[in-house]
Parts: C-alpha cells; structure tokens; sequence
C-alpha cells in the first residue's frame, strides 16, 4: 500500500492502489478515485488513504497523482495544464473501471476542479454514484486570501514558476543536508510529531526542480481559469442530477484558498439548485485547507 510509478498512462504519473479486503461475491467493489490537490504529489495523501481503507474495507482505493508528479518523469518534461490533468485522469480512471462500476470520485482544493471536469467528459467509463469536493477551489481561487497573494507574485514575478523551482532545488538539495531540511521544513509547517509524512513530501517536492515548476505553472493557470463561473457549475449539477450522483461538500471555515463569501455563495447556490437528499454540506473549523499534514486520521473517522 505505497506509491508506486504507473506506466499504463501517456503522461507520466504515480498512483497508490488498495484492493478492497471485504468483497461481496459477484460483484466489482466499488472504486474510490483520489485525486489530490495542488502539488499533485501522492505521498502526502498515503497515510490519509491507508486510513480510509480501513474505514471502508469493501472500497478499492485509487489515488492518482498529477501527470508529471511521479520521481521517474524526465525534468525537461512541460508543464501540464489543468486540461491535460482531466484527460490524464481520465485515462487512468478507465483503466481501473468497467462500463457499470460504481465510482466515489473524490478530490480535493483544485482536485475538487478537476474532478468536476472528469465527471462532465465523455469519455469517462463507469457509472459516478457520488462526488466529493474537499476544501474545494472550484469557484475565484483568485479572490480568498491566498490567491490574492499568489496573482501579485505572478504579476511582479511572472516566470515565478522557473524562478522558485531553481532556488528550491539549490537550497534544499545543494545547500542543505537532509537532516537539516527536513528540520526546517517541520518548523515552518508546524507538522509536529504528527506529521512526519508531511516533511518526507515536502522534502522530496521542494528538491526536484519538476515538481516546483509543474506546481507553481499550474496555479498560475488557476488564477486565470478558476474564476466566476455559474455556468459550469450549471453543467456539473446538470450531470449529477441527471445521473442519480449525490454531491458532498466539505468546507474549512478557517480556509485560506477559499473566501467565506465563495463559500457561502456555493453553498447557497447548490441548496437551490439540488435536490435535499442528494446533497451534503458540512462546514468545519476542525481541520485546515491543508488537512493531510496533521488532521487526515480525524477528518476520515469525521466526515468521509
């Protein structure tokens, strides 16, 4: 139950599989696709993933990083953008389902996005029982606080992506030995004796230069796409109502990617639009944006 390469995609990627333990005779357990946020990277997300396995034993478990996130791709390789990591998961979701398998589909802050993509395209193979949207960034990622400061980095600093990847590779690879940066890291995150996964990932993001540059060339494509946009969301309601598939929210109220006024336009408009019993929305000061670094284990036993 490790992150491991995956070969069977045309962009380069990882993925973490867990079959289910419990299995109803004749039947496909049902698949649960991760897709993770921005950076992409999988490792953040194993401890929380091994955790819901063991809350729902009779799930296969797919995570599914962001093409490009995985430490075999070339570092020449470009910057991927939003579209092309909808395809990507696409791609690999259909590799693991069937016409008729019932899909949980769940993503979280800009995997949120994309997994309201992946369940508007065509070509996705399975039938979507439900969607989940975890700290969602689907709606002005550029307004909350975060995003704020991110649009003026990128306008004093528009090739930050280059920029930042170089310093980050030479600081934390070159300059700094491993002991020492896992110490920093720890210190600036705040990951505490619960979260020592954390470090491991955020050391091994902040020395591969790809990584840095995938991250950062991509939120910048999310200051851009990811704005007001009632109409999709239309689409994506639309889908779901179509299709029997129930919508669930998990918001934090201490969010600094999401604005409490796009929360609470969200939350507002989906009340309206979706009918009770196929929607849930909770709303927590319990866990951050973030909530993999130190909260996964209560957030799965809470809320999923």
């Amino acid at each position: 139950m490790t992150v491991k390469e995956y070969t069977k995609s045309k962009l380069p990627c990882s993925i973490l599989n867990i079959k289910p333990t419990v299995t109803k005779s004749g039947e496909d357990a049902p698949l649960l696709v991760w897709i993770p946020g921005n950076p992409g990277l999988l490792y953040y997300y194993q401890e929380m993933l091994q955790h819901l396995h063991l809350k729902h034993p009779d799930w296969e478990i797919l995570g599914i990083s962001h093409a490009r996130m995985t430490l075999n791709a070339h570092s020449n390789t470009p910057i991927f953008s939003l579209q092309d990591q909808v395809d990507h998961q696409v791609e690999v979701i259909n590799n693991f389902s069937c016409k008729n398998r019932k899909i949980i589909i769940m993503g979280h802050s800009v995997g949120a996005y994309i997994v309201q993509k992946v369940c508007l395209s065509n070509k996705l193979v399975g039938s979507v029982q439900k969607v989940g949207l975890v700290t969602p960034t689907v709606m002005d990622i550029h307004t909350s606080e975060m995003g704020i400061k991110m649009t003026a980095a990128l306008r004093y600093i528009p090739p930050l992506a280059h920029v930042v990847s170089l310093f980050s590779y030479i600081f934390f690879y070159w300059i700094l030995s491993e002991g020492f940066s896992r110490f920093i890291i720890d210190k600036f995150m705040g990951c505490g004796s619960t979260g020592y996964q954390a470090v491991l990932s955020t050391r091994i993001f902040l020395t591969h230069r790809q990584f840095v540059r995938q991250s950062l060339g991509l939120a910048a494509q999310e200051m851009e796409e990811i704005t007001t946009n009632w109409e999709f969301q239309d689409r994506f309601i639309n889908y779901c109502e179509e299709n029997g598939t129930s919508i669930w929210f998990l918001f934090s109220s201490n969010d600094h990617w999401v604005s409490g006024k796009t929360r609470s336009h969200l939350s507002d408009y989906y009340k309206d639009k979706v009918k009770q019993e196929r929607l849930k929305i909770d709303v927590t000061d319990k866990i951050p944006h973030s909530f993999v670094v130190k909260h996964a284990e209560y957030a799965i036993n809470a809320f999923f």
